[in-house]
């Protein structure tokens, strides 16, 4: 986790701890690092990353704008999760910040761990998923390919079986890529879909237990922007998760 000396000075003012940002909708946000160069966020399910043309939604940079600003601060966005994913999002602070972090993400250095439950009980162990990808208009989605599509881009994690259950497993993955929605896309094809993603397998429309994609920004560890200094950050599991991997277990 973050070391706690690093925390800016204004948390410090509050107590060492900054207290959770509310959405427009009422949704906690909570900081998990920041000092003047970047900050990392955890973000709740439902929750947009950033805004999208057209639509009036809540999203977290905004929110994070919204109390920056009084700082005269201002976060510029980094890279983004699903809406429907919880958990951990970098936001630089600076334009340097800026530029060496998004040079981070697009060589894929970072190391990004998502916790899931998936559909099914997977037999081995841990293993790799490589597939050809390519964003398709109709559904908003990105389906795979064949390797040789000119429009395919490659996609790649490696996986690890945190448990199994009678019906589902509880996956830690390592991604190694980021497309979108990258894992959502290779679990299905690999014949085990997250539980409760309704987008890419239609089936899970009758899950109960969870009402979003069971898939949470769970570890992140990259290179301070500044000094290069290795950071490790993690976000909670929210109660969400927690519930639907209970159940199951029972």
């Amino acid at each position: 986790m973050s070391p706690k000396n690093n925390k800016p000075k204004r948390y410090l003012k509050r107590g060492g701890r900054k207290p959770p940002m509310r959405s427009k909708r009422d949704r906690q946000i909570s900081i998990v690092y920041e000092d003047n160069d970047f900050l990392v966020a955890s973000k709740p399910s439902g929750l947009l990353s950033v805004p999208i043309p057209g639509m009036q939604s809540a999203n977290l940079l905004e929110a994070l704008n919204e109390e920056l600003s009084v700082h005269n601060e201002k976060a510029i966005t980094v890279h983004r999760i699903d809406r429907f994913t919880s958990g951990l999002v970098v936001f630089a602070k600076n334009s340097a910040a800026h530029k060496d972090l998004v040079r981070q993400f697009l060589s894929h250095t970072p190391k990004r761990t998502y916790l899931s439950l998936v559909r099914g009980v997977i037999p081995v162990d841990e293993g790799e998923l490589i597939h050809y990808m390519k964003k398709v208009s109709e559904g908003f989605r990105n389906v795979v390919v064949d390797p040789e599509d000119p429009e395919g881009a490659m996609a790649r994690l490696t996986f690890k079986v945190l448990e199994r259950y009678a019906e589902t497993t509880l996956v830690q993955i390592n991604l190694d890529t980021g497309l979108k929605n990258q894992i959502r896309v290779q679990f299905a094809e690999y014949g085990h879909p997250l539980v409760g993603d309704r987008h890419y397998a239609p089936e899970e429309l009758a899950e109960e237990q969870i009402d979003r994609q069971a898939l949470h920004s769970w570890r992140l560890e990259l290179q301070h922007p500044k000094n290069g200094k290795t950071m490790e950050f993690e976000a909670d599991w929210p109660s969400d998760l927690r519930r639907v991997i209970q159940h199951y277990k029972k």
